[in-house]
């Protein structure tokens, strides 16, 4: 496979995967901010421009955190390269270069996706419809992991593609656990309610909720939610479901030389499997994230330096 294509499609599958996970994070913040009391309601909108490092960039084209504004800014605004609108568009950019690595559903999934964006960003988006538009968002990022489940053969194609998902899954899980895990931690002490719901949205920012009840039941600890996001291998979206998939599709890409990014994928996957909640706890839960996220980076660097090396 080139290594034009590899690059396109591991893209791809990264943009989809975060237009779904941008989908989640502003809408647990929009209803957390009508939760909360008006003095904390900036605090909860402003966790997606956190967790996406953006909050400058808002600040410069909009000023004032209004849910308004934040539904603009992350979904609809093509002057900000990381809104839904854009990030649909490069997936989209990126899936014509390879259309010939994949089938017609898979294409189908993504162009109608950008179609359909296309479309609302001329209606616009209110408070009033957002949810219906995050439901969408989620909708269309299944259908396309359906379709290429469900149609593609098992090729380097499909690897480079599960590969982009998983270092893109990884990451957001590492950056809204270690932010939402804060502001949970800081209500604690003062309201034992609100922290109930600061917990409660973590877990719904990452589609773990049900999971949690499943396995905790329904009262919630911190470090039992540290745990699941981080240890708790059979959760789709922890940090150890994630580097299991990709130290096995690194394994799965046909190529003899490209051996650092699998030792360095193996090593912290060795961390994770291995590791325990008392360990979490002595480290320290953001210095965990944080080696966390610089390890999972330059693994995502080397993937591309080993594999894509035009673009490095």
């Amino acid at each position: 496979m080139l290594s034009r294509d590899a690059a396109s499609l591991f893209w791809m599958a990264r943009y989809l995967e975060r237009a779904e996970s941008q989908a989640r994070l502003l809408d647990i913040s929009l209803t957390m901010a009508l939760i909360d009391v008006p003095e904390d309601r900036e605090e909860q909108l402003s966790v997606p421009l956190l967790v996406t490092g953006t909050a400058e960039e808002f600040k410069e084209l909009y000023g004032d955190v209004t849910p308004q504004n934040l539904i603009d800014f992350m979904l609809l605004d093509d002057r900000h390269p990381a809104s839904v609108f854009n990030i649909i568009q490069s997936a989209r950019d990126n899936a014509l270069h390879v259309r010939g690595n994949l089938s017609a559903d898979v294409w189908d999934s993504i162009n109608l996706s950008y179609i359909e964006m296309k479309e609302l960003r001329k209606t616009g988006v209110t408070e009033s419809n957002a949810s219906q538009i995050f439901d969408w968002t989620r909708a269309r990022s299944h259908i396309f992991r359906g379709a290429a489940y469900g149609t593609l053969l098992r090729t380097d194609a499909f690897h480079f593609m599960r590969l982009g998902t998983f270092i893109e899954r990884a990451d957001t899980t590492a950056r809204v656990l270690d932010i939402r895990h804060k502001m949970a931690s800081a209500s604690q002490d003062e309201h034992a309610t609100r922290s109930f719901f600061e917990w409660t949205a973590l877990l719904h920012s990452l589609a773990a909720f049900e999971a949690y009840q499943q396995i905790y039941g329904h009262n919630i600890l911190p470090l039992n939610v540290a745990e699941l996001l981080i240890l708790e291998l059979d959760v789709p979206r922890s940090l150890h479901a994630c580097l299991h998939e990709i130290v096995a599709l690194l394994e799965l890409v046909e190529s003899g030389d490209a051996r650092k990014a699998r030792r360095m994928a193996n090593s912290l996957y060795a961390n994770i499997h291995f590791g325990d909640r008392d360990y979490i706890a002595e480290r320290g839960l953001h210095e965990y994230l944080t080696d966390f996220l610089e390890r999972i980076q330059a693994i995502s660097g080397q993937i591309q330096k080993d594999y894509m090396g035009w673009q490095v």
